[in-house]
């Protein structure tokens, strides 16, 4: 999927970008040419991100699942719930799957030290439950140091499930791609894309063993390294749509 400006020799690579090719008196929020921006934004933006890696230059998108589950243990109860998983595939034919978590000025949850508080006390609470359990498994297996680690401990808890349902959902895929994307709007205008950046950048040293780049850097998706027991080459992606009206009507 590629967007254009009027023909295909003006590519358009993000939300921000469509609506600067707007003329000011075509920006007012609510009226037609702003509002298709806006109703196209979210593919727009998650489709450039994904183009600044070049295996996904010109990528095709074929379906998009709403609250597609995946379940990464056996240990019942929740699972997964991806927000929006694209599938798709590469100009050289090659299946992509993006697993996408949406934020619109919110953090990326519980801490895995606040988590553990949490199933502490819901085991406690009910002797039959998982959480405990969940959580010590998904640390084993995805981290690179112990949950008592501080490295550990500082670790969003849902960048953990997000990743354990991309791989699990991901299977068979020759590229996938896990993708935080961040909206600000006039309900939420407050931005929290640079504290979870950072958020990110732990979870890549803690988990992924990479460096990865900063909030300054957005919109970006970089290759990841390998994971045993997965043949698919790993990205994870960073993407924020402005759909405030102050962003419109001030570029």
């Amino acid at each position: 999927m590629r967007f254009f400006w009027r023909s295909d020799q003006d590519e358009l690579t993000s939300h921000l970008a469509w609506v600067e090719k707007l003329e000011p008196k075509n920006r007012r929020p609510g009226t037609s040419a702003p509002t298709l921006a806006a109703a196209w934004s979210g593919p727009l933006d998650l489709v450039g991100a994904l183009a600044t890696h070049p295996t996904f230059a010109g990528v095709a998108i074929s379906t998009a699942t709403v609250e597609e589950k995946a379940k990464f243990d056996t240990h019942g109860g929740n699972v997964r719930n991806h927000d929006v998983v694209v599938r798709g595939t590469t100009t050289a034919g090659d299946s992509v799957v993006v697993c996408v978590e949406a934020k619109a000025g919110e953090t990326l949850g519980k801490t895995v030290a606040e988590q553990k508080v949490a199933a502490e006390e819901a085991l406690t609470a009910n002797a039959n439950s998982k959480a405990n359990e969940r959580l010590n498994d998904l640390v084993a297996r995805l981290c690179r140091h112990p949950i008592e680690d501080p490295r550990v401990a500082a670790l969003r808890y849902q960048l953990l499930t997000a990743w354990a349902g991309t791989l699990v959902s991901g299977a068979g895929a020759a590229h996938v791609v896990l993708a935080v994307h961040e909206f600000r709007t006039d309900g939420r205008p407050d931005d929290k894309s640079e504290f979870n950046a950072d958020e990110l950048g732990r979870f890549a040293s803690a988990v992924l063993g990479c460096e990865i780049p900063s909030a300054d850097s957005i919109p970006w998706c970089v290759g990841v390294p390998d994971v045993e027991g997965v043949d698919a080459a790993l990205y994870v992606a960073h993407v924020v749509t402005d759909l405030r009206s102050i962003a419109l009507i001030g570029s």
